[in-house]
């Protein structure tokens, strides 16, 4: 029902957004279709779906490298058969959630509830309006007559096609449950009349189509565009030469955000923008003033790691964009933001409430989404049926207000459907005015100068944050709803904001992945060459490794002059270096390990805030003793960096290793966490152990986080917690602390069997030899970040070995030493120091190279107690 009331909105917005009238000015174009709604690629579930690998194997001649192509059909022909393997491995895995002689309890007359204890930790998880097929366990018995009018009682095998409602975690000893759709036919009420509720049921569960249906729907569109308009995206999607732009006189370089007026209490949008927050307001501001008309510019970049502030400089863009900066009154532009997930699109409108007003502002959410999982905070910005909590969108009067509309990506296609794109309001408002112009049927009075409608596009700007995080696909359908390829028509701006060395799309399909599903478009795009005029061929994103600059490598200064010739360059990308989270130690390691040793601490650490983590983890490190490995130096080799091979012990950084030799077992067999159910039980006892510490010395429960890359330590540690009364503290994988900060963060990396990492990198799960997913776990802390970890599995990855050093060097290593350290030992003393992991090799085994990042080296204390 609340498809149909959305379907039925749609339908009206697509007639009545702009008055038909007959149209002879836009010869080609089908001005009917216009005033329909724009069709969903139809998508059939197969409910019988069968386990069956060959069917995963097929990897059609069709399918080609998305770094060697430039066709558009190439292109949607790689993606459609990416996005097909995706959804086939979701159904493949949701086989294993089928429950065998299982009870269900009805709620209402429309909703029953299953128990499933476990169900909210499974991956894939499940989600709202996935398929329900339950069949009675036992043939229910139909009465019937024969061709002789005789009674008989037959058996009967009967299925019910249901749809998830509602989902509910389990609270202390209750168990997880879901709500589906109960509305059964009167014969199936009759049938299936259950007073005790004790019939059993065979359940199966099926993935439900809007995955593929909306990303084949914008793929759809993307290959119903002529060649010529093709020709003219191609700049957006595969771009090879940096735009044009003009650039702005002196008295537009300015970037005072003083003059914004608002609510901005809770809010840092009034402060000063720092130089590089500055230049990317200066690249949306130059190409808001000079748009471009005959194609499309490629996307303009800001990308940076967490705590540089992405998110306020996005949110000055926009206010830039709208002209609130200057206070430009004329000023017509309207913004579309979006973003992968709901969560993250909640947050933007919550940072839009302190530049806009409550009725400029739109968040958009699907009919199908249960209102209880919406924040009480983001209501007042979206529409609903009167009278109900069901999300609707407004009247076609209702729009023009709007100067930002809010929503994740998946959900830009009802904007799409409904004909709420730039291309069908140009087209219809050009046919709307021409023909008033031409016939005036009520003799209005246009003052000689006829009626007048604006250039710019219904969606002058297009923002996408978490960008990182977003599928191609998911990526093109807000693009199918802002881009209006005709040749002479203003085009939309495009900026795509976020981290493309954190966390990439979550994709179960390997053969998915490796096609491209895996990796978002802002990488693809990062990672392009692009010609910077008179610059020659530079790949934004920064070198795969130093080796691969030109001319010899000596330094990083070779680095630095690197970046000189492409930050900022161009109208391309800005990439954020200013760090203002947390203690600059927090940075030493993801500056060299991630970041090209680029990263600076803008943030100036309180010393009555320290005092009082450094205080508190003085109770962590008593659960255990320093470690006792020490360091040998070099004889022969007397430099300024000799003294990296000492330990120092620095007493006022709030981070701390706990080394814990444990064991990873799999639990695969009693949960629902499918490939990730690991468990450590020596590590999470010492999880545990640590958050008793730091509550009885006064840290509360809600400000410590824990997380694990495995969805079984997380259970485990979840399960310790609720046992010692922890309720509050926040359990989760890393992917649910990504945009997340805490000011406590323990991170139990849990794998101990180093023979267990293959299979963990094939599968994309865990921290060693997954560097995106280790950056994530680095970053997360506001105050105190604390490691429980097995030290010989961490050993074997050239990441977290530095990462070992890094700890042992500045005497934060508690608990567990390596066995073969003395080996190692004496392979140090002799060791290279630099600033960057690029500049090791990665498949030497031998310690010959030790990285230290510029941070380290400014704050490093040289104590009197190293060893």
């Amino acid at each position: 029902n609340k498809q149909r009331n959305m379907d039925q909105v749609i339908s009206l917005l697509a007639k009545d957004f702009i008055p038909s009238v007959p149209c002879t000015c836009a010869p080609g174009v089908n001005m009917h279709e216009l005033y329909t709604p724009n069709a969903a690629f139809p998508i059939t579930p197969n409910l019988r779906f069968a386990l069956q690998t060959s069917i995963l194997d097929i990897s059609p001649s069709k399918v080609v490298d998305l770094d060697e192509t430039d066709r558009v059909k190439e292109y949607t022909n790689t993606f459609r058969h990416t996005v097909k393997l995706e959804y086939e491995e979701k159904m493949r895995l949701y086989e294993h959630y089928s429950l065998y002689a299982h009870q269900i309890k009805a709620m209402t007359n429309k909703t029953a509830k299953i128990l499933i204890p476990g169900i909210m930790d499974a991956r894939p998880s499940l989600s709202i309006s996935d398929i329900v097929l339950l069949r009675p366990l036992q043939p229910v018995m139909v009465p019937q007559y024969d061709y002789h009018h005789n009674l008989r009682i037959t058996p009967n095998t009967l299925e019910i096609q249901s749809r998830i409602v509602d989902m509910v975690r389990g609270r202390r000893d209750e168990p997880d449950s879901i709500v589906i759709s109960w509305e059964l036919e009167i014969g199936q009420k009759e049938l299936l009349k259950d007073d005790h509720f004790m019939r059993q049921y065979n359940i199966r569960f099926v993935p439900e189509e809007s995955f593929p249906q909306i990303c084949n729907t914008a793929l759809e569109w993307l290959e119903k565009l002529s060649k010529s308009e093709q020709k003219h995206i191609k700049n957006l999607l595969f771009p090879v030469v940096a735009p044009m732009v003009k650039p702005l006189t002196y008295d537009q370089m300015t970037c005072d955000m003083s003059a914004l007026a608002g609510d901005f209490r809770n809010s840092d949008v009034l402060k000063p923008l720092n130089e590089e927050q500055a230049s990317f307001l200066r690249m949306i501001r130059a190409r808001t003033l000079d748009p471009a008309f005959q194609s499309l510019r490629p996307a303009c970049i800001l990308t940076g790691p967490a705590g540089t502030g992405k998110t306020k400089t996005l949110i000055a863009a926009i206010a830039e964009v709208l002209g609130l900066l200057k206070k430009d009154d004329t000023n017509k532009n309207r913004v579309l933001l979006c973003a992968p997930s709901h969560a993250a699109a909640d947050v933007l409108t919550e940072r839009l409430t302190a530049i806009l007003r409550r009725d400029e502002i739109f968040r958009m959410y699907n009919s199908s989404r249960p209102s209880v999982t919406v924040p009480g905070k983001i209501l007042p910005f979206t529409v609903t049926i009167p009278g109900t909590d069901t999300f609707t969108l407004p009247s076609p009067e209702g729009w023009q207000k709007f100067r930002v509309v809010v929503c994740t990506c998946m959900d830009a296609h009802i904007l799409y459907r409904a004909q709420i794109t730039n291309y069908a309001i140009r087209t219809k408002r050009y046919c709307f005015v021409s023909y008033l112009r031409s016939n005036n049927p009520i003799g209005l009075d246009f003052g000689g100068g006829g009626i007048r409608y604006g250039k710019e596009p219904f969606f002058t700007h297009l923002f996408v944050d978490e960008a990182g995080q977003a599928t191609e696909p998911e990526v093109l359908c807000p693009m199918s709803v802002v881009l209006d390829p005709v040749p002479g028509e203003q085009k939309v701006e495009i900026a795509l904001i976020g981290d493309p060395r954190q966390l990439s799309p979550r994709i179960y399909s390997e053969k998915a992945a490796l096609h491209g599903l895996g990796r978002s478009f802002m990488e693809r795009i990062l990672k392009r060459p692009v010609e910077c005029i008179g610059r020659g061929e530079s790949h934004i994103l920064g070198p795969d490794t130093l080796k691969s600059l030109d001319g010899p490598v000596s330094s990083i200064l070779d680095l630095e002059r690197y970046y000189m010739n492409i930050d900022g360059q161009e109208q391309l990308t800005v990439f954020l270096t200013e760090n203002y989270r947390g203690h600059p130690s927090f940075l030493m390691m993801p500056s060299a390990l991630f970041y090209y040793d680029r990263l600076k601490s803008a943030k100036g650490v309180g010393l009555e805030s320290l005092s009082y983590w450094i205080d508190r983890l003085r109770s962590v490190e008593a659960l255990s003793k320093r470690t006792e490995m020490t360091f040998e130096s070099s004889a022969s080799r007397r430099d300024i960096m000799d003294d990296y091979r000492r330990v120092h012990c620095q007493s006022k950084w709030p981070i701390h290793f706990r080394a814990v030799k444990g064991k990873d077992t799999s639990v695969a067999l009693d949960t629902f966490t499918g490939t990730d159910s690991w468990q450590n039980d020596e590590e999470a006892d010492a999880a545990v152990e640590i958050i008793h510490a730091l509550v009885l010395n006064g840290v509360a429960p809600i400000k410590i986080g824990v997380m694990s890359p495995y969805r079984g330590q997380v259970v485990a540690i979840r399960k310790r917690c609720r046992a010692k009364h922890y309720h509050d503290v926040n359990v989760g994988t890393i992917e649910n602390f990504q945009g997340v900060e805490q000011d406590v963060i323990i991170l139990s990396l849990t794998r101990s069997n180093p023979s267990f990492v293959e299979s963990d990198v094939k599968k994309r799960m865990g921290v060693f030899g997954m560097p995106k997913q280790a950056n994530v776990a680095l970053t997360r802390a506001e105050n105190l970040f604390i490691v429980v970890g097995n030290p010989e599995p961490m050993w074997e990855d050239q990441l977290w070995r530095q990462w070992l050093l890094w700890v042992l060097r500045n005497g934060l290593w508690y608990g567990e030493g390596l066995e073969f350290w003395d080996a190692v030992r004496a392979k140090i003393k002799d060791a290279n120091f630099v600033n960057t992991i690029e500049q090791v090799d990665v498949e030497n085994k031998d310690v010959d190279t030790v990285v230290v990042s510029t941070i380290e080296k400014v704050h490093r204390v040289h104590s009197t107690d190293g060893m």
